[in-house]
């Protein structure tokens, strides 16, 4: 059950029910790291997701100079790599633990193995990629690299409530679960920067994060933010 937990929080399986992660869950597997551990390199091959269970997991960049540069950091219940179950493809960055931590892995073989058995659920896992495609999309028309990140990310957020949002009592739910280094790779900004402006929107109340839903509490006031 844990895993299902932990899983209902990678943006890959938003669409899934829990029934449809439970035997994906089954294949998870657990390893723990030391402080400071390489848990892979930049350029490696990319065949697994990770789930951070416990600790803190810092994302790296090396130049081709040498110099290292930490682009996001991952704690509980976050999840990064998941792309790599799909495509394969190296990894663009390194990922070293900053405290013990300890992770659930899921292999790409493992992935494919449960959808050969659960085929309809492919179907389901080409949806949210689409999606958060045409989202990253929209960077281009909107981005203002004038605007400071706060209004910035109000823009962004204000289009997508106006475009995509769907009422609920009061506030603005959205369709797309979206982690923060997705809505900084939007916002074209570091996951840092993103992340304050997250936070001074969520003090303000005007925004409102459960795991990767997004809810808008005051559609009117973002507006103001986002036309500033």
């Amino acid at each position: 059950m844990a895993g299902t937990q932990f899983l209902q929080n990678v943006p890959l399986f938003a669409n899934l029910s829990a029934s449809d992660l439970e035997p994906l869950a089954q294949r998870l597997m657990t390893r723990r790291y030391r402080e400071g551990e390489t848990i892979f390199e930049q350029g490696s091959p990319g065949n697994s997701l990770y789930i951070v269970r416990t600790g803190l997991v810092a994302i790296e960049i090396t130049s081709a100079l040498g110099e290292v540069q930490t682009v996001a950091q991952f704690g509980p219940g976050q999840a990064f790599g998941e792309f790599s179950l799909l495509d394969g493809l190296p990894r663009s960055a390194g990922a070293v633990t900053r405290t013990r931590s300890e992770l659930f892995i899921l292999t790409r073989p493992e992935f494919f193995m449960y959808l050969e058995q659960h085929p309809k659920v492919a179907v389901s896992l080409l949806i949210l990629p689409s999606r958060r495609l045409r989202f990253a999309m929209q960077r281009t028309e909107h981005e203002d690299e004038g605007l400071p990140p706060l209004n910035r990310l109000a823009r962004i957020l204000t289009n997508f409530c106006e475009r995509y949002g769907y009422c609920e009592d009061e506030s603005v739910e959205l369709p797309l679960r979206l982690t923060q280094g997705e809505i900084a790779g939007i916002m074209g900004c570091t996951r840092f920067e993103a992340q304050a402006a997250i936070e001074t929107l969520q003090e303000q109340g005007l925004l409102d994060i459960r795991g990767l839903q997004i809810t808008v509490h005051d559609l009117d006031r973002l507006r103001g933010l986002a036309s500033a």
